[in-house]
């Protein structure tokens, strides 16, 4: 059975899920970020059959999230790396990473720890709004209709019922800061 794609969703998490959704894509991302880069390598971290893997690079490849970048000619031979929408992803992974840890883990009893390149201080990975640096919390959004979704009003309105509301008679546009 061939797996449903999202990739003309008018939504931004349904067509990342075309690419993270899989188990197997987010986990290699992960261990790039953890410094793995050969196709023995992953496998010997993941423990995934070479079929799977040689599929899932080439498909972040293809979707721009890896580099290939070859290392030996004779066989030729390739690691992979993360690009900078590689990277964009494992900021999605750190978010995933403090989720798990707050959630799975005993306080302090975390398997990996982040730490900084530059300052070698630990990471404590949190999700902030860009605009105003807060920490984000979910229970204090609503969602409202965006620039690619849909122009038909009744779906509008009718996925987006608190943005309405909030904006009175529906007529008027939402009051952003943008």
């Amino acid at each position: 059975m061939e797996r449903k794609t999202f990739d003309t969703a008018p939504c931004s998490i349904a067509r990342s899920l075309d690419v993270l959704g899989d188990w197997w894509n987010p986990l290699i991302i992960r261990e790039c970020l953890y410094g793995v880069h050969r196709f023995d390598e992953f496998q010997k971290w993941l423990d995934i059959g070479r079929n799977i893997l040689t599929r899932r690079l080439k498909q972040l490849v293809d979707e721009g999230l890896l580099e290939k970048r070859p290392y030996q000619d004779n066989p030729p031979r390739f690691e992979y790396h993360l690009t900078d929408k590689g990277y964009d992803a494992a900021g999605v992974l750190l978010a995933l990473m403090a989720y798990g840890e707050k959630w799975h883990f005993e306080n302090g009893n975390e398997p990996i720890r982040i730490f900084d390149r530059t300052s070698g201080a630990r990471v404590m990975p949190a999700l902030v709004d860009a605009r105003s640096m807060r920490a984000i919390d979910a229970r204090q959004l609503y969602a409202g209709p965006g620039p690619a979704f849909p122009a038909d009003k009744s779906v509008r309105r009718s996925r987006f019922v608190e943005y309405f509301a909030r904006q009175g008679d529906g007529k008027r546009p939402a009051k952003t800061t943008e």
